[in-house]
């Protein structure tokens, strides 16, 4: 019985490695993996703290830790959607509102206060969350394409709303709201030492510039930096807060809404508190915005950018973290360079003129819609699944057997099959014309019984 236990746990299947949790191979590759995206971030940060180009296809695409950090912005924002969308099934259109909110908030307690943008994240984040939940009350009586009409109009009125003119004193209007500040990095940071040991590096050391780098450079990578422990805390937070009980009502709520209330949850609260939760995620991303940007314009909140957000969240992979990383990074880079897009073998320049953005993004969401419905991320899973495979830690004493399985010696709660023969009571034998023989070692022999 024990053996069979322990295949059933480390039963090998169709992928090529295989990785129990608490096990040394499973903590090494878990610390490999993050070991290699803490070196992609450097890599990153390093080398494209300039504006800089890749060339594909004859085609040219723009990187920078500019536009990268813009992409940590939209990764904050569709996080909270999938808070309130992946994970509590309530369709959101009014991400772009609190994304605009947090932005123009953050800038005013920077520029008028001469707050800092970590700090002001004190005000942004309780702000954010207490108009979330009160604008989550009417999700408690409508749902669907209703509710996602009232979160669409929520976003469509916020560039008139910082215009008007009792609000310009703090707004600026549509001139939007400047914010001069430098992201000066520490001196006890040595950043010029570990670009110049980037740079020594034979055959690579090119692409991380050339000399020591200027104030403003130091000052970007540290920001670059900042926003991604600020991110990650972020993630963390959500994290603990899906694997929490709050987290499983949550999904209970998504799954079906009527066995949630019969099972005693408070479907009211869950609501607005998943409301509450993407509201402050959408504040922080406005925050990471506009600290990057250095302004808060009005056009840059249209209902737009909360469609986008949209389209990140299907694209990446509903109910999943990873997703939102997917998301961010695709709305952030994908427009742009496919408006860079001038050449593609087999078709004609003439097609690649002109608005061809938004077009690649509405084809791609179709066509992931019908390819890849749990987004790029599940199909991702799906091929990893078919390389490494990672099984559950099983439980104390199923352990214990295995280890003794492994060592070549019987486990003391498992009887031998001598014991089991001389143990077991034998039944009284009953006459049957097809009665299979069972010999003392249980071995069936196939030969009728004679009496």
């Amino acid at each position: 019985m024990a053996g069979g236990a322990a295949a059933a746990v480390a039963a090998p299947g169709s992928a090529r490695w295989q990785f129990i949790k608490g096990t040394g191979g499973y903590r090494a590759y878990k610390w490999g993996g993050i070991a290699f995206f803490v070196l992609l971030l450097f890599i990153t940060a390093f080398a494209y703290n300039d504006t800089a180009s890749v060339t594909l296809l004859d085609n040219d695409y723009s990187l920078s830790l500019t536009r990268i950090i813009k992409a940590i912005a939209f990764i904050i924002a569709i996080l909270g959607l999938q808070v309130v969308a992946g994970f509590t099934g309530q369709l959101s259109l009014g991400q772009g509102f609190f994304f605009g909110v947090g932005a123009y908030l953050s800038a005013w307690l920077v520029a008028d206060h001469n707050w800092n943008f970590f700090t002001s994240l004190i005000v942004v984040v309780p702000v954010c969350f207490l108009i979330g939940m009160i604008f989550g009350i009417p999700a408690l009586r409508i749902r669907g394409l209703y509710l996602a009409l009232v979160t669409l109009a929520l976003a469509a009125i916020f560039p008139s709303l910082v215009q008007l003119e009792s609000l310009s004193e703090y707004t600026n209007g549509a001139g939007g709201k400047l914010v001069d500040y430098d992201f000066d990095a520490p001196e006890w940071l040595p950043l010029d030492g570990i670009a110049g040991f980037l740079q020594d590096i034979p055959l690579v050391g090119q692409y991380f510039g050339d000399g020591d780098l200027s104030s403003k450079e130091e000052g970007r990578i540290w920001l670059f930096f900042l926003m991604v422990v600020l991110a990650w805390i972020c993630f963390k937070l959500v994290s603990n807060l899906v694997q929490s009980r709050p987290g499983r009502a949550l999904r209970a709520v998504r799954d079906n809404e009527t066995s949630a209330a019969v099972s005693g949850m408070n479907l009211s609260f869950h609501k607005t508190m998943s409301f509450g939760v993407a509201s402050a995620l959408g504040g922080v991303g406005g925050v990471i915005y506009v600290a990057e940007l250095g302004i808060a314009a009005p056009l840059d909140f249209t209902q737009i950018i909360s469609i986008f957000f949209i389209v990140g969240l299907v694209v990446g992979g509903v109910g999943t973290l990873s997703g939102a990383v997917l998301g961010g990074l695709i709305i952030a880079f994908l427009p742009d360079w496919a408006s860079s897009t001038q050449n593609l073998p087999g078709i004609p320049e003439r097609w690649l003129q002109g608005p061809t953005g938004p077009l690649v993004m509405g084809v791609l969401l179709i066509v992931l819609t019908f390819v890849l419905p749990g987004g790029i991320i599940a199909g991702v899973r799906q091929l990893r699944g078919r390389f490494v495979q990672v099984l559950p830690e099983p439980p104390a004493a199923l352990a214990a057997q295995m280890a003794a399985l492994a060592a070549g010696a019987p486990p003391a709660s498992s009887p031998t099959a001598d014991d089991a023969t001389t143990d077991a009571p034998v039944p009284e034998h009953v006459e049957s014309p097809d009665e299979t023989e069972v010999t003392p070692a249980g071995v069936e022999t196939g030969e009728p019984s004679s009496t």
